[in-house]
């Protein structure tokens, strides 16, 4: 389900690692087991990649990913999570409703898609429902809409890891274990999804996206992630 709605993994992640671990270096240890994965994923899917989507909606996202990872030392977060979910919410409802009454984000507004997608990562770690959000107006095989949006992923990873680092690097040097076992899950689990891709079809595929966003969204509005 991960690997075909485009997020999902720091969403379940995140409060289990929150268990034992401060928030903020859960945000830390998921974004790295979320980056391990990603490049994972590049090498089964690379090859499908959109390269003018890419263009369009991820270079911005670098920029909101840099911004959101120093922002989130000092903003409090639950606010914008509740404003977050309602969106997704509505997002993902689209997808459902009848061609006449149906509506897509006007694709003028991608810059500011992957600005905003880019600058939740930082903040929250959760920028996926929202460029998974994005990426279904642009109607794309299965193929490339899981190849762009790994490679938007990995570009906001890359950004927001090393400035986490620089504040929790020792807590991340004591915790390799369950990183590695968590991580070899991932690489399992999108194996698995890989295979329940080639069985899907691209309608399915749509509403699987849609409703994950939805589902996201009706959790962090009632506060429960």
């Amino acid at each position: 389900m991960v690997l075909m709605s485009g997020f999902g993994l720091g969403t379940l992640l995140t409060p289990l690692f929150a268990l034992f671990y401060d928030i903020k270096i859960a945000v830390l240890l998921v974004a790295i087991v979320h980056f391990s994965n990603n490049l994972f994923k590049l090498g089964l899917f690379f090859r499908h990649l959109d390269r003018a989507v890419l263009k369009r909606f991820g270079v911005l996202s670098i920029v909101g990913a840099f911004i959101g990872s120093f922002l989130q030392a000092w903003l409090h977060s639950e606010t914008l999570k509740i404003g977050l979910g309602i969106l997704l919410i509505i997002l993902g409802a689209v997808e459902f409703l009848p061609p006449h009454l149906s509506w897509r984000i006007p694709k003028k507004l991608d810059p500011l898609g992957g600005l905003f997608s880019g600058l939740l990562g930082g903040v929250l770690g959760n920028q996926g429902a929202v460029r998974s959000a994005y990426l279904l107006n642009y109607g794309l095989s299965k193929e490339a809409f899981i190849a762009t949006a790994t490679v938007i992923a990995c570009l906001i990873d890359v950004t927001r890891i090393p400035i986490y680092l620089l504040h929790y690097y020792g807590e991340v040097a004591n915790a390799w274990p369950y990183l590695l076992a968590t991580i070899l899950s991932a690489f399992l689990g999108t194996l698995i999804g890989k295979w329940l891709l080639e069985i899907i079809t691209i309608s399915a595929f749509r509403r699987v996206v849609a409703g994950s966003v939805a589902v996201l969204g009706i959790a962090m509005a009632v506060a429960l992630i």
